[in-house]
């Protein structure tokens, strides 16, 4: 009988371990992040010609995302600045993560009059 006690002891152990590690660790979305280097929103909306066309990675928060299927999203950084990131030729839907902390990956491309993140991985915090 201890022994059998032992054992469902151990093994609630394990299952909330198991929990905790599954609820506190990022949630990841597209391709693995490749170490492109780091840009603060409020660098690429003040001097974005200096980031065009090349790979940055950027961090803010959620503040808007596309109703439908997630695709696109504008983060917001501690400037108050925010990008609107585009992911759909990665991932077509993303789950709704507003207000969360993102990590993008990706491209800084021209959108019209203003610019945007091409994105290639996203990671939810």
């Amino acid at each position: 009988m201890r022994k059998i006690l032992i054992l469902c002891v151990a093994i609630v152990i394990i299952g909330a371990i198991l929990l905790v590690w599954q609820l506190t660790r990022p949630e990841h979305h597209g391709q693995p992040f490749e170490g492109a280097p780091k840009a603060s929103i409020k660098e690429l909306t003040e001097k974005p010609v200096d980031f065009l066309d090349k790979d940055i990675t950027v961090e803010g928060k959620v503040v808007r995302q596309c109703p439908a299927s997630g695709c696109w999203l504008f983060v917001k950084d501690e400037s108050g600045r925010e990008i609107r990131v585009e992911m759909s030729s990665v991932t077509p839907t993303l789950p709704q993560r507003k207000g969360k902390t993102a990590v993008v990956e990706g491209r800084l491309n021209k959108a019209g009059e203003s610019y945007e993140i091409d994105g290639k991985g996203i990671e939810f915090r």
